[in-house]
């Protein structure tokens, strides 16, 4: 499986998506981190479990 947080960063640069709406769809399919550490999971500043990619993966589906 690609890297979704690849694909969340590049909707980011280009304005395309906001963090809010994809913290949203993440939170609603069972993500746990706040906005913030959302964030820092998209620009690799911390590393999520591998479930957590999952999630974001599953939450761009929708985006």
């Amino acid at each position: 499986m690609p890297d979704p947080r690849e694909r969340a960063r590049d909707l980011l640069e280009q304005d395309s998506i906001t963090l809010e709406r994809l913290w949203i769809k993440y939170w609603g399919e069972g993500g746990t981190a706040d906005p913030l550490e959302l964030d820092a999971y998209v620009h690799e500043a911390l590393r999520p479990h591998p479930f957590e990619l999952a999630l974001i993966a599953w939450a761009m589906e929708d985006l």
